[in-house]
C-alpha cells in the first residue's frame, strides 16, 4: 500500500525514527485539538490531560513498532478514544453542557438572564437526549469540524452511515428546539 507523501507522513517517520523535534511538532500540532476531542467524552479536564500525555509518552515509547497511518490525526483520536474509554472501564459518556457548548462575544452569554445562555442549555439538553452514535457524530463533524471521511474513519463505520446519523441527529434536534432555535445549533457548532 502507498502511503501519500505528506508533511504529517514525514513527521511521523522522523518520529518512528527518534526524533525529538518531532515529537514536540506532533504534540504542538495536535495537543489542543486532542483536548478538545477527549473533552467531550469527560468532563474532567485534568483526567483528559492524563490520558493525552499517556498517548503522547507511548507514542514515543513504542515509536519503533509504530504502524504506517494515512492520516495522523485519526490516529491519534481513535487511540485517545481508547485510552479514555479503557481508562473509565465502561460506555463512554458523551458530555454536552451549556459550558462545552458555550459561545460569548462582547460579554455575552457569560450567565445570568441571556436568553442565548438558555438556548444553548436547551441545545446541550437535547444533544443528551440523542444515541450515544449521533452524539459522536455530531461531535466530530461539527465541534472537532472533521470532514465526514475523517468521522467514518475514527467511528469505524461507512461514510454514508455518518451522512445518515448526523442527518438523523439533526433532524431530531430541529423537532426538538423547533425551527427557531435551529439556527443556534448551527452556529454555536460552527463557531465553538
Amino acid at each position: 500500500m502507498r502511503k501519500e507523501i505528506n508533511a504529517d507522513y514525514l513527521l511521523w517517520e522522523r518520529l518512528k525514527k527518534g526524533d525529538t523535534s518531532a515529537f514536540n511538532e506532533l504534540y504542538g500540532k495536535y495537543a489542543d485539538i486532542l483536548f478538545s476531542f477527549g473533552m467531550v467524552y469527560s468532563g474532567d479536564k485534568e483526567y483528559v490531560k492524563d490520558c493525552i500525555h499517556d498517548l503522547f509518552f507511548e507514542l514515543f515509547k513504542y515509536r519503533k513498532n509504530l504502524s504506517e497511518t494515512n492520516s495522523i490525526r485519526n490516529y491519534l483520536f481513535k487511540s485517545l478514544k481508547r485510552k479514555v474509554r479503557s481508562k473509565q472501564k465502561g460506555r463512554l459518556q458523551l458530555i454536552y453542557t451549556a459550558d462545552s457548548l458555550e459561545w460569548n462575544d462582547s460579554g455575552e452569554g457569560d450567565g445570568g438572564d441571556d436568553p442565548l445562555q438558555d438556548d444553548i442549555q436547551k441545545l446541550a439538553t437535547a444533544i443528551q437526549q440523542l444515541p450515544e452514535r449521533q452524539q459522536e457524530a455530531l461531535n466530530l463533524r461539527f465541534i472537532v469540524e472533521l470532514p465526514y471521511s475523517e468521522v467514518a474513519s475514527i467511528m469505524d463505520i461507512s461514510l454514508e452511515s455518518v451522512r445518515t446519523l448526523v442527518y438523523r441527529s439533526v433532524k431530531t434536534l430541529r423537532e426538538d428546539l423547533k425551527d427557531k432555535q435551529i439556527t443556534v445549533l448551527f452556529y454555536v457548532m460552527r463557531s465553538y
